[in-house]
């Protein structure tokens, strides 16, 4: 004698949409967000205003999507000089005012976790942004 087929059955066997692992979706953002960052600044470094191709952070971890917290910048600032963070800094106040730096230091001393959510938002939204600029 034959099984009965159970209808619910269908349900489980149908293939999930395969999600990336979480680091690999995180550096997909991140990559679209540093294209961004750089396409915004025109590649010119904010530090030393000459031609740049990385986003530099004022902030590390926390502020990963902050559009603020980084901007262009060449090579040599950004990893040889450490980003250049006593130029940076001045250039960050004169560019957005000493209160938004304040906010912006205090905010990169909060934990901050993305979920997959979040990092599928902003990877959304900066593949847009980098189309409207190329």
């Amino acid at each position: 004698m034959r099984r009965k087929v159970n209808p619910n059955l269908a349900l489980f066997k149908t293939k999930r949409k395969k999600l990336k692992p979480m680091p690999k979706l995180k550096k997909l953002a991140e990559k679209y967000f540093h294209k961004y960052i750089c396409l915004r600044d025109k590649y010119i470094c904010f530090t030393c205003g000459k031609v740049g191709n990385q986003a530099g952070h004022f902030r590390h971890s926390k502020l990963d999507f902050d559009e603020i917290n980084l901007n262009c910048q060449c090579a040599f600032c950004n990893c040889y000089v450490h980003g250049n963070l006593g130029i940076y800094a001045v250039k960050l106040i004169k560019k957005y005012g000493q209160e938004v730096v304040d906010d912006l230091i205090s905010r990169s001393y909060k934990p901050k976790k993305y979920t997959r959510d979040e990092l599928d938002e902003y990877l959304r939204i900066y593949k847009l942004k980098v189309k409207e600029y190329e």
